[in-house]
């Protein structure tokens, strides 16, 4: 085979790969912490990932949507209980959250018209882990690490960045449904509103 036939064949298979085998190039990049991360992004959710299907875009089996079962939204809910993520898998080189079925993570999404995506604020994957260590970090950028105290449900220390419940009503509390919390939760509403009646009245 000639050189120029062996040039032409390896720029053509070149073209051939999707977006995501190249480099990913920002200018200025900087890193971001997951607490960072949590307070730019528009969503985050604890979610198990039910299916993988073709996305939008096509290089499936690298590009897909994953469909989600939501246990809990930690910010930009209410959210229905199950959802489809668009643009997920290695799309792009800059756009690259991976998961797995069967698999639960902590993920931050954001909506862009009637669609969900994966809000990768800083260029990288953002489904993490959902375990201890990520539900305290969760809990602590948006000030729930004490269900009992009215403070940390104050929504002007982190604005946009409270526990809300899914449409379904499940509970949304760093995805646990004791009776504690949730009792917790609802005597920290009955609390806030008398405080809000009584405010009303002195004004």
């Amino acid at each position: 085979m000639a050189w120029s036939q062996i040039v032409l064949a390896v720029g053509v298979a070149l073209t051939s790969l999707p977006a995501l085998v190249l480099s990913c190039k920002v200018v200025d990049w900087q890193p971001m912490s997951f607490p960072e991360q949590v307070a730019a992004a528009q969503i985050v959710v604890h979610a198990r990932v039910l299916d993988k299907v073709n996305g939008t875009y096509g290089h499936w089996p690298y590009a897909y949507r994953g469909v989600l079962r939501v246990y809990c939204v930690f910010k930009g809910g209410p959210l229905p209980a199950s959802i489809t993520v668009d643009e997920m898998g290695r799309l792009t080189s800059c756009h690259h959250t991976k998961v797995d079925i069967g698999e639960d993570y902590i993920l931050l999404l954001k909506r862009d018209g009637g669609m969900f995506l994966p809000d990768e604020v800083n260029y990288l994957s953002v489904a993490f882990p959902a375990d201890q260590d990520h539900f305290d970090q969760v809990s602590r950028t948006c000030s729930l690490s004490n269900f009992t105290s009215l403070a940390s449900t104050d929504p002007a220390s982190q604005p946009g960045c409270v526990v809300n419940r899914t449409e379904t009503g499940s509970s949304a509390c760093l995805g646990s449904s004791s009776a504690s919390h949730r009792q917790s939760y609802s005597l920290l509403a009955v609390v806030f509103a008398v405080f809000t009646f009584v405010q009303a009245l002195l004004v």
